[in-house]
């Protein structure tokens, strides 16, 4: 069945079904709405073809397509295991409920199903981080023209927030019990590396994958990449004696090593945060110290002893709300900060020796 009109004075057919899959009741209405649109000057056969192509185009534009796009676009700016975890909890959380949507036709309500039912399991972080990579990947869609708008653009209030993570720590007075039983390990990297973690104060993960290379021995200072660090910005540690002295400790391990934590039997090939956490549980300290509390014990003494808070917090590498001074600063306060590391790993040693002539004492008595 099909219905001829004229366009432009020339001569036009467009079909109208087949029958029985249409019916002639179905013809003569698709046939009326036909004769009006080409009365108003369309050119009907065109349209068609033009809503064909567009039909074709938004199939093989899904959300999933564009976001595995959007991903591979970003993977230049993205640490690559970052990206690949990403990667697949999209495909665990959020591919089955809207990938095989055509982008342009994913709504507000459809967004908040899938998020809001990510948060219901309990991993409201997980959700929190599929929610910005929805947005991104249609803010990426929408610059190339494949949709209009961004439906996921604002969306804050749909999880609860987030509360503060509590890191165990034990209280200042409690350190010569801890370097005691620091300093009563065998010589291995777990210890080294919690040593390295009171001197430093860094994050453990930024601790365990440190390389060689970023030791300038010349300068005393440990130039940590921005791609390794929490905020993605470089920073600088300067090194006390003490901690110049562990390294070249490890070095007679470790030396030839690209890593300096090396571990043959891990697959990063470099000890895992479990190293530092079991270490401290085996010495007595679980639920009461971790890696990240060494930050928060120097960030405690440190405030108490009068040191200025934007020296103690830029060797922190906490995060400068100030974007364009934060771009400028890897090396602020340096002189300043120098001197401060070096008398915190000084005032260390105090209480590593207090420790040990304590329980000297104690034994003889």
């Amino acid at each position: 069945m099909a219905l001829r009109y004229r366009h432009q004075g020339k001569g036009q057919m467009i079909s109208l079904g087949k029958y029985p899959a249409v019916s002639l009741a179905e013809a003569r209405k698709k046939r009326d709405e036909l004769k009006a649109r080409a009365s108003e000057g369309k050119h009907l056969t065109r349209e068609k073809k033009a809503q064909k192509l567009r039909q074709a185009y938004e199939d093989s534009n899904t959300f999933e397509r564009i976001a595995r796009d959007c991903l591979a676009h970003r993977q230049v700016k993205m640490n690559e295991k970052y990206r690949i975890q990403c990667l697949a909890r999209m495909e665990q959380h959020v591919f089955p409920m809207i990938g095989a949507l055509p982008i342009t036709e994913i709504t507000i309500p459809d967004i908040v199903r899938v998020v809001e039912k990510i948060g219901k399991g309990g991993t409201v972080e997980t959700a929190k981080r599929m929610k910005q990579i929805i947005s991104q990947t249609f803010r990426y869609a929408a610059q190339r023209g494949l949709c209009q708008h961004n439906p996921a653009a604002d969306l804050r209030d749909i999880l609860p927030s987030k509360q503060a993570k509590h890191h165990a720590c034990i209280h200042p007075s409690e350190l010569p019990d801890l370097f005691h039983a620091m300093n009563s390990r065998a010589a291995d990297l777990g210890k080294y590396a919690m040593q390295l973690l009171a001197l430093t104060f860094v994050r453990t993960g930024e601790l365990i994958s440190a390389r060689w290379a970023e030791i300038e021995w010349a300068k005393e200072e440990w130039h940590i990449p921005a791609e390794r660090m929490k905020m993605k910005r470089p920073h600088v540690v300067p090194l006390s004696r003490q901690a110049l002295a562990i390294l070249r400790t490890i070095q007679e391990r470790t030396g030839g090593k690209e890593f300096i934590f090396f571990s043959a039997a891990s697959k990063s090939k470099h000890i895992s945060n479990g190293t530092v956490l079991m270490a401290l549980r085996r010495m007595g300290y679980q639920n009461r110290m971790t890696g990240h509390g060494f930050r928060t014990l120097a960030s405690t003494i440190l405030n108490e002893k009068g040191y200025p808070p934007d020296v103690i917090e830029r060797q922190l590498a906490h995060e400068d709300k100030d974007r364009v001074r934060a771009a400028y600063n890897r090396a602020e306060y340096m002189l300043e900060r120098k001197k401060m590391m070096q008398d915190y790993a000084d005032w260390l040693d105090q209480r590593s020796k207090s420790a040990n002539v304590m329980r000297l004492n104690v034994s003889k008595s």
